[in-house]
């Protein structure tokens, strides 16, 4: 391919080992290493509105300061690539090569932009899905709902805790760590445990459609707390040191007593805050005891996992088909030409 063409990440981790390519992104982070030979490198992920790449800066690697339109060259040895350069734009020039049977990016110039050319929203990854879609269809299940669910789940979902439920990510890397993420996220499970206790009612479950439905709308609210987007995904103190388990119990507590939500509503839901990772090593301090929460579990779960059979990247040992092993989701995926989605073809 020519240099001369910009790609996107999502372009340049398509390509074969030996290709060069040129991308324009956001460095979220650099983490700087010596190899045997104490010859320093640095360990970098960049990001754009596509996604993330993961990449090697070698010793020999060359670094432009760019940022007043004149090409100065730059020692990278002399800065603080990580605390200087953190969430600057930057121009690339690199290589796909090849480690134990992995692609591995290169990159062999790296050209500091200026961001008032460049501004940080370039690069901020989205949600596919448009915003305005998405919340039309959590409005129309909060309307679905009984009082007093409705009204308490119309009052939650306004003013700045929308605000922020709207924007947040639901996470920093395994699934939907993007603007948006975490309302695409809810609504897929919503959907999905609605779906589920349609099913199962007829067999004499009973399962309380309001209780699934504010259940999986709440489940991960503690990620709010969790997560901030500064201007990328992150984990904040709180979450790292409590998790976004607790703390979203802890918001929806607050919540329900503010709005006087009675206690065996207010316990259904809080149960399935509570418990839907599903297992205690996944999480969760209880395991779901109620139809309700065992659905809302099944469907966070089932999310995730298909989120991840989504994103999953072919491997390189000669299987077109089959993915990479992953590891967060515990196996390697088959990725048959028919099951090919929207995103992947491009849409």
């Amino acid at each position: 391919m020519s240099e001369e063409k910009n790609m996107t990440t999502l372009e340049i981790r398509a390509l074969p080992p030996g290709e060069k390519f040129k991308t324009t992104a956001a460095i979220v982070s650099a983490k700087a290493r010596y190899d045997k030979n104490r010859r320093l490198f640095w360990e970098m992920t960049i990001m754009d509105s596509e996604g993330s790449l993961d990449s090697k800066v070698w010793s020999d690697a060359k670094w432009w300061d760019a940022r007043s339109g004149q090409k100065t060259a730059l020692e990278p040895g002399r800065m603080d690539v990580q605390g200087d350069l953190l969430n600057s734009p930057v121009g690339v020039f690199g290589t796909v090569t090849e480690f134990r049977g992995r692609p591995q990016y290169q990159f062999n110039e790296i050209y500091l932009l200026d961001e008032k050319r460049y501004p940080l929203s370039m690069f901020l990854e989205r949600s596919p899905v448009p915003p305005e879609e998405m919340e039309r269809e959590l409005r129309e299940m909060i309307e679905g709902c009984h009082d007093p669910v409705k009204s308490f789940l119309q009052k939650v979902f306004d003013g700045p805790f929308w605000g922020m439920f709207r924007e947040a990510p639901a996470a920093v890397s395994h699934h939907h760590a993007y603007v948006h993420g975490l309302l695409e996220h809810t609504l897929a499970v919503t959907r999905g445990a609605r779906a589920l206790a349609e099913a199962y009612n007829p067999g004499g479950f009973a399962v309380d459609m309001d209780v699934v439905t504010a259940g999986g709308l709440l489940h991960d609210i503690g990620k709010l707390d969790a997560y901030s987007l500064d201007p990328f995904p992150g984990m904040t103190v709180q979450g790292t040191v409590i998790d976004h388990i607790p703390l979203g119990y802890a918001r929806f507590v607050k919540l329900a007593e503010e709005y006087g939500l009675e206690e065996a509503t207010a316990l259904a839901i809080g149960h399935i805050l509570v418990s839907h990772h599903g297992r205690r090593e996944y999480g969760s301090p209880v395991l779901p005891a109620t139809p309700e929460a065992l659905i809302v579990s099944s469907a966070d779960e089932l999310d995730f996992v298909m989120y991840c059979w989504q994103a999953a990247q072919e491997s390189p040992g000669g299987e077109p088909e089959v993915s990479e092993y992953h590891p967060s989701a515990q196996r390697r995926f088959w990725k048959r030409p028919d099951n090919r989605n929207e995103r992947e073809r491009g849409k």
